[in-house]
């Protein structure tokens, strides 16, 4: 039997800490994204591909959204199931893979955040914006964010340490990553430490991985190439920041209706 792949701490061992660590999104993101659906018409119906403790699927699902919320980790459903449950909010959470999206259901609009990054070839990413076709119904909405090369590079030459130290219901955490360029192949190479105090004892987990990031001119690619029309990008769930201004590309396209 082959063995398995390690699993990332975030995903796996320290999912219960995902929002200690990263910042919850804020009023503004959702303004964004609800403010795009209903642009370009999207009905209730949406996916969140990629959906990790599940903050933008119960954001989505308090402005009255039909949301699912899918992901490769079981531990972050888990996550996410008990603070829907929490909340008193009625959000699907399934198991899946987001390059094999099946087109039995077909969505009104699909959010993808923070995921794409770890695709590492064209391959890869070809078949995920055709996955995301097949999910889409005709006219269907697509919002989602990457990481653009150029700003990244100028963004990790500068801080290429992110260090966050948190008082949790387990003990206090701590929490490091290093990024190093590898600039001939535009990846990011992370190291990350998760280290947890409590009673005196100390418990670390480190993990190194890899992240390819992207271009627009790639972007507009495999757009295309999927049946995606009338793309808009930006430099963050903002209209005002310009794509170009930050690390982030911030991308809305439309799934090419059947009498276009």
């Amino acid at each position: 039997m082959k063995r398995s792949e390690p699993v990332r701490p975030f995903y796996g061992e320290y999912a219960w800490a995902y929002d200690f660590i990263i910042a919850p999104p804020g009023a503004g993101q959702f303004d964004f994204i609800a403010g795009v659906f209903a642009e370009r018409g999207a009905g209730a119906r949406v996916l969140d591909a990629g959906c990790g403790a599940g903050a933008y699927s119960l954001g989505l699902a308090r402005r009255g959204y039909e949301v699912t919320g899918l992901d490769a980790s079981e531990q972050l459903l888990h996550e996410a199931r008990r603070r829907a449950a929490g909340a008193g909010l009625d959000v699907k959470f399934v198991a899946g893979d987001i390059l094999a999206l099946p087109a039995s259901q077909r969505y009104d609009a699909l959010l993808c955040r923070g995921v794409l990054n770890d695709l590492p070839d064209a391959r890869s990413r070809r078949r995920a914006f055709a996955s995301f076709a097949r999910a889409l119904k005709p006219g269907g909405v697509i919002v989602f964010d990457v990481r653009e090369w150029e700003g990244t590079v100028s963004r990790k030459t500068g801080e290429p340490v992110f260090e966050r130290s948190v008082e949790t219901p387990r003990g206090r955490l701590t929490f490091r990553s290093v990024t190093r360029l590898e600039r001939r192949a535009r990846r990011l190479v992370v190291e990350e430490r998760h280290a947890l105090r409590a009673g005196g004892a100390e418990r670390v987990s480190e993990y190194t991985f890899k992240m390819r990031c992207w271009t627009e001119e790639e972007l507009r690619d495999v757009l295309s190439g999927a049946g995606f029309a009338n793309a808009l990008y930006f430099g963050a769930y903002d209209r005002s920041v310009p794509a170009g201004s930050t690390d982030r590309l911030v991308c809305v396209a439309s799934l090419a209706s059947l009498s276009a």
